[in-house]
């Protein structure tokens, strides 16, 4: 439901989720504690319906772990111990989570093998993650935290690599290059998220 929180005019938010077949094992939350807008996008390996049980799970775990903590990398270390601990499908999740106190701008966030973000400021970039390790397997891993402090009219862009290997009917996949391409330029969220979507789409075509 879109916008998620209409009463605020400090926070702009689009997000979907395309599955390759009837389901798939990305997903994404986020929610608002504290004055702090708490968020996380993964990528469960594998696809269908195994997939998509392990994304139910992860996502029932990154509330939970978050609930009572505010710190990402102490957030993303409680999922990977959870998930390694009970891991018997052997799969692995990457995650990114982050954590934008709205109040100052001030974004912590901690990266678990997952595609680095783009930051939306004047320019174009990544930003700059560790990369660390995918959830589930290694228990007791120590993640990185890092930071960074977001001004106003700055955003961010993430995704999993179903944007960027998504193939066409040569097997050319739409890569990280097209998506920069198609970020530029000042829009609303919904607004980059309906562009980015638009190309992908005439992209892959009949693929």
């Amino acid at each position: 439901k879109f916008p998620p929180f209409p009463e605020r005019t400090d926070l702009d938010i689009a997000a979907a989720i395309v599955p390759a077949r009837e389901v798939g094992g990305d997903l994404y939350d986020y929610y608002i504690r504290d004055g702090k807008l708490i968020f996380g996008i993964g990528d469960v390996s594998g696809k269908g319906i195994p997939a998509s049980l392990v994304m139910a799970m992860t996502r029932s775990i990154f509330r939970s772990a978050s609930s009572h903590d505010d710190s990402p990398g102490s957030i993303v270390k409680s999922m990977n111990d959870n998930m390694s601990e009970s891991n018997q499908s052997n799969m692995f999740v990457t995650f990114f989570c982050g954590v934008l106190d709205l109040g100052n701008g001030h974004l912590r966030y901690c990266n678990a093998g997952h595609n680095p973000p783009m930051i939306l400021t004047d320019e174009i970039s990544k930003l700059p993650v560790n990369s660390n390790i995918p959830l589930g397997v290694i228990m007791g891993f120590d993640f990185v935290e890092q930071e960074v402090v977001l001004n106003n009219d700055d955003a961010l862009f993430l995704y999993t690599d179903g944007i960027t290997e998504a193939e066409n009917e040569f097997h050319d996949q739409f890569g990280e290059a097209r998506v920069d391409a198609d970020l530029h330029g000042r829009k609303s969220a919904q607004e980059h998220l309906d562009n980015i979507k638009k190309k992908a789409r005439h992209f892959v075509g009949d693929a």
